[in-house]
């Protein structure tokens, strides 16, 4: 029901390097499951975790570490369960620490088949959590179910793009450019009002008096409108030459 990672055996003359210590990376708790994954990126429960997924207290499963290497009818159909896939192993569990926290963390293996255990071998007395679990978690499900909450998805991220170099110096001139025809019509834009105003400050004050008491008459001010207009005119159709400094 479960496969064992396979451990390579290294060929004659070949120098086996001292493997680090391993840690644990990450740890959390959903369902009230205990888990995580090792600096190693395998995954495991923790000992309050698979109690929890066999409907047992956390006691039954410690007394399953402690007694180990004792032959109990209880530990004796665990190891056996163990021993189908060649796994003899010395101890059940590791005591890790994260974050100043003590944990016994059970790999999946162990996992497995202390929750086919207390599904299976336990008969009539068999925990309906752990029966409900087995069939949940069978094949690659606790796997699955693990990763699942210790792994956040990957964001989608858009694809680097890669643009030439002459491509990069087309589009800075392009915005120079721009950038130089937006100036130059401010600047134009800016002197022309100036030049308006003044026109019409000399036309004000030449005016005639009229007998309203009005400062500028009608008609001067239709002149000077007409005249504004037309230099508006004549200044868009003119072409605009711009000389930037190096």
């Amino acid at each position: 029901m479960f496969d064992l990672p396979r451990i390579p055996v290294p060929a004659t003359g070949e120098s086996v390097t001292e493997a680090m210590p391993l840690s644990v990376s990450c740890y959390g708790e959903h369902d009230g499951i205990g888990m995580g994954l090792l600096s190693n990126g395998e995954a495991y429960l923790t000992q309050r975790g698979l109690a929890a997924l066999c409907g047992v207290q956390n006691a039954h499963i410690g007394n399953i570490g402690r007694d180990w290497h004792l032959d109990k009818p209880r530990i004796l159909a665990v190891r056996a369960r163990l021993a189908r896939f060649g796994d003899h192993r010395e101890e059940p569990h590791r005591i890790l620490t994260f974050n100043g926290r003590r944990l016994y963390c059970y790999d999946l293996a162990v996992c497995q088949a202390i929750l086919d255990y207390y599904a299976v071998d336990t008969g009539p007395k068999a925990q309906p959590e752990a029966i409900a679990n087995r069939s949940r978690f069978r094949g690659e499900g606790l796997k699955d179910f693990i990763l699942s909450h210790m792994v956040p998805p990957r964001p989608l991220s858009t694809p680097l793009r890669f643009m030439a170099t002459n491509a990069l110096e087309t589009q800075v001139e392009t915005w120079t450019a721009w950038t130089a025809h937006v100036w130059g019509l401010y600047l134009m834009s800016f002197w022309l009002a100036v030049a308006h105003l003044n026109t019409l400050r000399e036309k004000a004050q030449s005016a005639e008096w009229n007998r309203l008491g009005l400062y500028m008459p009608l008609k001067a001010i239709l002149e000077i409108q007409a005249e504004i207009m037309a230099g508006i005119m004549s200044a868009m159709d003119r072409p605009v030459t711009i000389t930037l400094g190096e």
